[in-house]
């Protein structure tokens, strides 16, 4: 997985912003999702417009963490994503 994909929602899944994070369901289940992402990403970073990179890029300048570390845990997250079939990686080419 790297910093140029960009993610959209697998079919039969949507996704809303909460105060812990985002609620993610799958109406393949029906099963539902909490996943505490907080600050990281937000459920408009779906729609596919925006690579890891760009959303890494925009909260570093936010709030000055380690754009290493930021990359880190949005991969590590969305892969979770990625294997539960919630979202899934395009490639920008």
């Amino acid at each position: 997985m790297a910093s140029d994909q960009r993610f959209v929602l697998s079919d039969g899944v949507q996704v809303r912003g909460e105060v812990f994070g985002l609620l993610f369901y799958n109406y393949r289940g029906p099963r539902l999702y909490f996943v505490p992402t907080r600050t990281l990403i937000d459920s408009g970073f779906f729609n596919g417009r925006r690579t890891v990179g760009d959303l890494a890029a925009g909260i570093h300048a936010r709030h000055g963490w380690p754009l290493s570390w930021i990359e880190e845990r949005i991969l590590s997250l969305l892969a979770r994503l990625e294997a539960q079939g919630l979202v899934h990686g395009q490639c920008v080419c």
